[in-house]
């Protein structure tokens, strides 16, 4: 904190990953806009970012039996209704390229495979599908977002991303691999993990069971 009570800017933008373990549903996306909330109070300009490890390329084929409602964003992005949360919580615009899905990753790999971006090389999961998600998180998290009211503002000083579904499902395992990574590239000291996970409480004796989690932190650190 700076001497006059403000928030001291920090010199680079600043990542903050959240993820899930045991189950899903259990507020990862309120736990991200709760924490930015609380920076943007600080006086930091905050953006979000939402990963869903799904193949579809955005949201709007889904079934809403199957994935629940769409949020359609100013430049016409269907996307996960999270973004929509983001927005309301933290009075920003967001664009299409803040969702990031699986389907659009390995379109954005193949689209340079067949320019020969690869100069020839063997195209796999690692490197180059990490490098793709690490290169598309940075690429967002350097746009500077706008309010609700129109009023562009700068560089954000927080990107915070959610990783969608749980730790432990093989779809999201390349992006967690990526976060792994790219916590070594902007250095350990810009990047930060939270974990949000379920603690059952057993009714036949009435105590917390925290051995779900230890398997879930297992999980994610493995």
């Amino acid at each position: 904190m700076a001497e006059n009570g403000g928030a001291k800017p920090p010199t680079q933008t600043r990542y903050i990953a959240v993820t899930g373990g045991v189950v899903s549903g259990l507020g990862k996306g309120i736990t991200i806009s709760s924490i930015a909330r609380m920076l943007q109070a600080q006086g930091y300009t905050v953006t979000s970012i939402k990963i869903d490890p799904y193949l579809n390329t955005d949201a709007g084929t889904m079934s809403p039996f199957e994935h629940g409602e769409v949020f359609v964003l100013d430049d016409g992005g269907e996307t996960d209704l999270d973004l929509g949360n983001y927005e309301r919580f933290l009075d920003i615009r967001l664009t299409k390229d803040h969702n990031i899905t699986t389907g659009k990753i390995y379109a954005a790999v193949l689209a340079k495979e067949r320019r020969g971006d690869y100069l020839g090389k063997t195209v796999q999961v690692v490197p180059h599908v990490t490098q793709e998600i690490q290169d598309w998180i940075t690429r967002v998290a350097q746009q500077p977002v706008a309010s609700t009211m129109g009023a562009l503002g700068g560089k954000p000083d927080f990107c915070l991303i959610e990783v969608g579904g749980t730790v432990g499902d093989i779809e999201s395992m390349v992006f967690l691999e990526a976060l792994r990574q790219f916590q070594f590239r902007v250095g350990i000291e810009n990047f930060c993990l939270v974990h949000v996970s379920l603690v059952p409480v057993m009714g036949s004796v009435g105590e917390q069971k925290t051995k779900p989690t230890q398997h879930g932190v297992k999980e994610l650190r493995s």
